[in-house]
This record gives C-alpha cells, structure tokens and sequence, in this order.
C-alpha cells in the first residue's frame, strides 16, 4: 500500500505530509531527493523520472507543470503502478480545488488534507491473506462449484448418450475415431468449466499467491470426490485424466486472477 504522501511546490517546498504507516520517513532528505530527481530529470531528459524502485519501497513522484507542484508517494514495490498514479491524481485534484490557486501554507488544513487523502484510498486496500477473504472466496466458489458439476454431468451425460459413448466403450467399435477424441474434448470442457473460473476467484480474492494455490488444490480435491459420491463415477475419471494439467495450471490462472486484483486494490 501507498506508506507516505507527500504535496509540496517544484521548488520543495512542503505543503502537506502523510504517514499512513508506523514507519518514520525522514521528510528533509525525502524532499530534496523528490525535489532534485524531478528538477534534474525534467532538465536533463526533457520529462520527469516517475517511478525509482529502492527494492523495499519505491517512490511515486507525480508532477503538475500548470500548478508547479509535485505529489510524491512511497509504496510497496508490488502495487500496480497505474493504480497509484490514479489514486494520486484524485488526491491533487481535490487539493487543487480546495486550495487553488495560492496554495497558502498558513491556509492548508492537515485534517482536510488527510480527509481527502482518506477519501481517495478507502474502498481500495486489501488486506493480505485477510481471513475474510478466503471465507468469501469459499462461500462464492462452493455453491457455484457445485452447480458447474450439475452442468458439467448433465452435459457429459447428453453428450453420451447423443453419440452412444456407452456402446462404443464396450464394443470399441470406432474406440479411436469417436469415443477418445470425444473423451478428450470433454475434459477439456469439464476443465474449463469447473476450474478455470473458481482459480481466477482465488488469485483474485486470496491475496497471498501460495495461500491461493493451496486452496486451489483443495479445490481440485473437493470436485473429484463430489464427482464420485454426488454423480457418475464415471465422469470423475473424465476430471482425473486432466488432474496433472490442473495441478500445474492452477497456480497460473490464480496468478492471472492476483494481477487483476492488483489493478483494482492495494496491498496492505
């Protein structure tokens, strides 16, 4: 998440400063550096350095050539880039209404500096490995994980009776040419339906990438038994056949559920 902001002129000058963590930053050697790397930048390459990753934390430095001010920010290295510059707009376009066009120091109020900077960071910090989360994510994967089973059985079950897999499985007549490439058509199907979307869930609600993939796993073994104990047995071998494919794909589609997320909320 964003740990300090910091307004202050081109020249400087600091007009307001916001520790949003316990960490204590030193604001005069934080200032000049802000203050010489966009002075130096803008002067030297014709365009302002906008993002300086120091491995722990990286700084967000934001400038507004109309008004001559900077808005700075230190971060967690992993927060979406384009999430804080737009969080950092929002926060100089309120300020700027508020305190256009003097931007007197005696006449900034740091309450309603912080009201502001509140404003336009709340809704939009997630907490990491909340356990509120990894309930949410359970309470919305189950229900519809058991309803894309219902799906899933009624759709392999239409599909064989509409091509008489039955049939072909014990006589194995047409064995190649029908009953395996359908079979492989329908894992794929099953695999789509049933794992896919509960994986982007995780990624996107389990903050914590290992903690993701663990409960994907778990997942994974839910739906087989369900499959066993609730359905055709049978149909369960159709998701087995595709297991070693979901065990080594469900920690990338919950890393694709887990950018999203980063796009939408802030680490805490």
């Amino acid at each position: 998440m964003i740990k300090s902001v910091y307004i202050m002129k081109e020249n400087g000058f600091l007009l307001y400063s916001k520790n949003l963590i316990k960490d204590q930053f030193n604001h005069d050697i934080i200032l000049g550096f802000f203050a010489s790397v966009a002075n130096f930048s803008r002067e030297a390459l014709n365009s302002v350095v906008n993002i300086i990753d120091l491995g722990e934390y990286k700084l967000i430095i934001l400038p507004l050539i109309k008004e001559k001010l900077l808005v700075a920010a230190i971060a967690n290295p992993e927060d979406n880039n384009d999430l804080i510059n737009k969080i950092l707009r929002n926060i100089m376009q309120d300020f700027i209404d508020e305190y256009s066009p003097e931007y007197n120091p005696k006449l900034i109020s740091e309450q309603k500096v912080d009201k502001i900077v509140g404003n336009n960071l709340k809704g939009k910090i997630i907490k990491l490995s909340s356990k509120k989360f990894i309930l949410i994510a359970w309470l919305i994967v189950a229900p519809l994980s058991y309803l894309l089973i219902l799906l899933s059985a009624l759709f392999t079950s239409e599909i064989f009776q509409l091509f008489d897999l039955d049939r072909i499985m014990i006589s194995r007549t047409n064995l190649f040419t029908l009953f395996i490439p359908t079979m492989v058509l329908l894992a794929l199907f099953n695999y789509i339906i049933l794992f896919i979307l509960p994986n982007l869930i995780f990624g996107f609600l389990i903050v914590n990438k290992k903690v993701g993939t663990l409960n994907s796993l778990i997942h994974i073994t839910i739906v087989i038994t369900l499959y066993f104990f609730t359905v055709e047995p049978l149909f369960a071998y159709i998701i087995i056949a595709y297991l070693p494919m979901n065990v080594i794909a469900a920690p990338i589609i919950c890393r694709f559920g887990y950018i999203y997320q980063r796009k939408i909320f802030l680490i805490k």
